[in-house]
């Protein structure tokens, strides 16, 4: 009896640790989730939401007065919890602060 018990027992576990990898599997190679956009006018002309700093604010309205702007006041972190929210789907980051900071 005591063997038996173990076989099944082993049994159970091969099956769930197979089940688990494949459910692991099937999530890492699941495509098209994140939805790409090339330039900013291709984000401004689907109108597309963007969070940005406010210490950008003045500078990128002027360059870019139609797209549809959603501006932190909190600084990055602002800007970041926005994005989590999902008030805006793209963030407008400068190329100095993505080289100067890898968390970005």
């Amino acid at each position: 009896p005591h063997k038996v018990l173990m076989f099944g027992f082993g049994f159970f576990i091969l099956i769930s640790v197979s089940a688990y990898v494949a459910n692991l599997a099937a999530f890492l190679t699941r495509s098209g989730l994140e939805i790409s956009y090339g330039t900013m006018r291709e984000v401004i002309d689907g109108n597309i939401p963007i969070c940005c700093h406010s210490a950008l604010e003045e500078e990128i309205r002027q360059k870019w007065p139609n797209g549809k702007w959603v501006v932190s006041n909190d600084g990055f972190d602002g800007m970041f919890e926005a994005y989590a929210r999902g008030d805006c789907k793209v963030l407008a980051v400068g190329r100095e602060d993505t080289i100067m900071d890898r968390n970005i």
